[in-house]
């Protein structure tokens, strides 16, 4: 058996901080996202294994007891006795320890905090080691990224998009059998999905073969998914911005991810809000700032300007004589409001300097620019 490497899928690090994961992660997952690679099941995979080593790395428990089982490796390195923790194995009178009834040898390994149930997703041999049941499982959830232009960030409002995904079959309700036809079950795993063996004095447990993992048998499949309990198409969703959003917030949407999988709860969609920039406005926090180009004679004898503020409006700003280039003005609260704060707008001056100068402009440069 060997252990996946999650942070040579990641990569990063085995030191590397918390933010340095999660940075590389959101650079990997935008590379390989299926949305941006469609069709491409290579890319598709990658997703899968980059998702599933953030899952754990991101955690700070799993990710130390990950770390430990790296540390024993897969066979459990030299003088690592496996019979000397408790594998869930139960003390029968007068004998040794033997496998729990029903259960797997995993069940109840808890020496480095119930690492039963991440023992069997750090290995991979072909097929994974699961000891969980084959049963429902809760779906996956979705990432999405939503890019919207910077005046609804300002101003707030909805925004729109479409998804393409998997969604639970409205024929069969995420069943997979016929609407009326009867569900049996499954006589070889006793309805429990798995069925567990003996190999290598472990007890492995694997999705049964007869019912796939179902725990029923399904005679009558469902028309329209073929049994799946899941069918393919576009869903438009629509989410709410508050005004001032920032790039990068997340917003969840409970329940509406990808199915779950024989009637499992489904898994929610996490969407990441992306804001343009903008030809006019540099964000800073909830302050804009701007510029605004003058000639040599309006710097040096003053003028009023009309600024384009983040609401659309205009509003004047006096520019005093005998300003020079790179002079910063503030216009308090017309920045951009967030949580119940308004923030400042800045406005820069910069100045034209003529190809050919006259010498009454070569004063006012010495002055203004130089």
């Amino acid at each position: 058996m060997s252990i996946k490497d999650y942070y040579n899928i990641l990569g990063v690090k085995e030191e590397a901080s918390p933010d340095e994961i999660k940075k590389a992660y959101r650079q990997a997952a935008k590379k390989w996202h299926p949305d941006a690679n469609p069709g491409n099941k290579q890319a598709e995979e990658k997703f899968k294994g980059i998702s599933e080593a953030y899952d754990i790395l991101k955690d700070p428990q799993k990710r130390s007891r990950y770390d430990q089982m790296r540390k024993f490796g897969a066979g459990g390195g030299p003088g690592f006795d496996y019979n000397s923790f408790d594998f869930g194995r139960y003390s029968a009178p007068g004998g040794q320890g033997q496998p729990r009834p029903g259960g797997s040898v995993f069940d109840g390994f808890d020496v480095f905090g119930n690492l039963g149930d991440l023992f069997a997703q750090f290995f991979d041999r072909g097929e994974r080691i699961r000891q969980e049941r084959y049963g429902p499982q809760r779906g996956q959830d979705i990432a999405v990224e939503v890019t919207i232009p910077f005046e609804l960030a300002s101003s707030g409002g909805k925004s729109s998009f479409e998804v393409d995904q998997e969604k639970v079959c409205p024929s069969c309700r995420g069943g997979g059998a016929k609407p009326g036809s009867q569900v049996q079950t499954c006589q070889e795993c006793g309805g429990r999905g798995t069925i567990t063996f003996s190999q290598g004095g472990f007890g492995v447990s694997r999705p049964c073969p007869k019912c796939l993992g179902r725990g029923q048998i399904i005679s009558n499949p469902c028309d329209r998914c073929g049994g799946k309990g899941q069918v393919h198409g576009k869903r438009t969703y629509t989410v709410k911005l508050k005004a001032g959003i920032e790039d990068g917030t997340q917003i969840r949407l409970k329940g509406q991810g990808e199915p779950g999988m024989a009637g499992g709860p489904v898994g929610d969609m996490v969407v990441t809000v992306r804001v343009e920039s903008h030809a006019f406005f540099r964000r800073e926090g909830n302050n804009v700032s701007c510029s605004v180009t003058l000639t040599l004679e309006q710097a040096a004898s003053g003028v009023a300007v009309k600024v384009k503020t983040p609401d659309g409006k205009r509003v004047r700003l006096k520019i005093p004589p005998q300003t020079r280039t790179g002079t910063r003005f503030r216009l308090p609260g017309m920045g951009l409001g967030l949580n119940g704060k308004r923030g400042d707008q800045y406005v820069t001056v910069n100045i034209l300097i003529p190809a050919h100068p006259t010498p009454k402009e070569k004063e006012w440069i010495d002055r203004l620019v130089r």
